[in-house]
């Protein structure tokens, strides 16, 4: 079977006013293929028949949708598909229509149908295949075409440019060069001076010229401005355009200007272009009605082409994103120390890619084990640099062999004097002597660690004075101890622990954490670390975390 060939796409709103659209569309391509009259004049009733059904009846009840013509030929048969995403309606299973009936029992809208039927060789209905694709319509007919050298009709010569601009979206997804590809065909067909293309930043709202064919000029400005903000068509000629122009910006006047707002499909106004001296003289209604379509199928093109260049670039973020994660993964351990008499275990647990908490093990000379961990202020980009930051001042501290009190202060003191983000970070620092267990520590405003007693079988926590680290430069902190017997477990975490909530607006909590610790006691540290994530999750009844959450289990056996 020989495939058709692709002559055109449209997509408009299902509105009564594109209907005048849909018929310019269709006229194009009776230009392009030289269709005889009768053949387009058939065509475009039957179409034009169809596209109204859909516009009344297709999104009854519904918010207003969109019509998708698509165009082919295969030889001589052209094949029309009216594509639409509302109320699945099959006109091969209508009442036939009685043309002999009278007209008190005719079926409602039946004539429709049978004029469409009547006009076109086949019609054939496909309800949407999945949620998202639309209902099909599809006519078929085995058209006419002028004899070689007949002269055509002077609209349809005009309106193949309506053809040129849609094909030209169909294989454009460069914003500037579609945008240059309207300009430059809204030029050749309506013969004008110049024509300038205006859409709005919508990060600012502000109105830039975005694509010209003449060199920029402030009475467009002008112009533009007035359409986007009036939101109607503006056709001056001659004497009217020489008091408007005076009156707002007094420059030499152009000899004619036709200028309208470009709508997205919400029918926010998104733009307004610019047409400028027409060579013949006054722009017509066949201009206005020309210029209509384009813009009416530009503004759709533009809408979706920067949408594919936002998902680029959010593609390009998160490619960036993926990256500065994995560097950051670089600099958490990749191993937890394996150390006899003791089993140890983390779990680190993004929001998103990349995180502010982190932690850390170095194993000194004097067989103590240092461990950090911390929770940087903030979420994203600026806590995983800070993070960096903050992390390579404690690893550089704890080399010095500082006391677990003094290596907060120094880190304090190098952080407060070297950074303006105002950024803090809390953090938690240790040394454990592997072979008594003893535990020094300090601690600057984190979360106090829970220790799990095995003679008791219950958690306490370890509990000693300290604010966050980088907010004061005269801040102190203090040292204590402890003792770990074996079988105690040391558990460090972050607020993303504890603080995640349930639908009832409860948090994990502290007493929900100790629970599950003792609980678990007696499984190795990574089974403790992977039944406590996974009651927090059935918690939260979220599998994905609201917060960084990091859980480091150090058990003495």
């Amino acid at each position: 079977m020989v495939s058709a060939d692709t002559l055109g796409t449209l997509r408009v709103d299902a509105t009564i006013a594109n209907l005048r659209v849909i018929a310019s569309f269709i006229q194009s391509i009776g230009q392009n293929l030289q269709l005889a009259e009768k053949s387009l004049f058939q065509i475009e009733l039957a179409v034009e028949e169809a596209a109204t059904n859909i516009v009344k009846h297709g999104y009854t009840g519904r918010e207003p949708g969109e019509i998708l013509l698509k165009v082919a030929i295969n030889d001589d048969t052209l094949m029309l598909t009216l594509g639409d995403w509302g109320i699945t309606f099959d006109p091969n299973t209508a009442t036939p229509f009685d043309v002999d009936a009278p007209i008190a029992t005719r079926n409602a809208g039946g004539m429709g149908i049978h004029f469409i039927k009547t006009l076109m060789d086949s019609v054939t209905y496909q309800p949407a295949s999945a949620p998202g694709e639309p209902n099909r319509l599809i006519l078929t007919k085995q058209v006419e075409r002028l004899s070689p050298g007949t002269q055509l009709p002077s609209a349809l010569r005009e309106l193949n440019a309506m053809l040129r601009i849609s094909q030209a979206m169909m294989t454009n997804i460069d914003l500037d060069k579609l945008l240059a590809q309207i300009v430059t065909q809204l030029v050749e067909v309506i013969d004008v001076g110049s024509v300038y293309l205006y859409l709005i930043d919508a990060a600012t709202g502000t109105l830039h010229l975005t694509a010209a064919s003449q060199p920029h000029k402030p009475v467009g400005d002008i112009l533009a401005q007035h359409v986007v903000r009036t939101g109607e068509l503006l056709n001056l000629q001659d004497d009217a355009v020489n008091p408007y122009i005076r009156q707002n910006v007094g420059a030499p006047p152009p000899s004619s200007v036709l200028a309208m707002p470009i709508t997205n499909h919400r029918q926010t106004i998104t733009g307004a272009v610019l047409l400028l001296d027409k060579h013949s003289g006054m722009f017509t209604a066949r201009d206005e009605r020309l210029l209509t379509a384009m813009v009416a199928q530009a503004a759709i093109s533009i809408e979706v082409t920067r949408l594919h260049q936002q998902e680029l670039e959010q593609h390009l973020i998160n490619q960036e994103l993926k990256t500065a994660s994995s560097i950051q993964k670089d600099f958490l351990p990749q191993h937890t120390p394996q150390l006899a008499g003791w089993d140890i275990s983390a779990v680190w647990t993004p929001a998103h890619e990349v995180a502010g908490d982190f932690y850390d093990f170095q194993m000194l000379g004097d067989g103590r084990l240092a461990i950090v961990i911390a929770d940087v202020s903030g979420k994203g980009i600026p806590a995983a640099l800070f993070m960096a930051l903050t992390l390579t001042v404690l690893r550089f501290a704890v080399g010095m062999r500082l006391s677990p009190e003094k290596l907060l202060d120094r880190a304090n003191q190098s952080i407060v004097s070297n950074q303006q983000s105002r950024m803090f970070v809390t953090a938690f620092v240790g040394y454990i002597d592997v072979a008594t267990g003893r535990l020094e520590f300090a601690n600057g405003g984190h979360n106090p660690p829970l220790l799990y007693r095995t003679a008791t079988q219950q958690c306490e926590q370890l509990t000693t004075a300290g604010v966050a680290i980088g907010i004061f430069g005269s801040a102190t902190y203090n040292r204590s101890s402890n003792q770990m017997a074996r079988g105690d477990i040391l558990v460090l975490y972050t607020d993303g622990i504890t603080e995640i909530v349930n639908s009832a607006d409860e948090e994990f909590g502290e007493a929900r954490l100790a629970s599950a610790i003792c609980n678990h006691a007696a499984l190795p540290a990574h089974e403790i670390g992977g039944l406590v994530s996974a009651e927090i999750k059935q918690f939260a009844q979220r599998s994905d975390p609201f917060d960084d959450e990091t859980l480091v289990i150090i058990k003495r056996v």
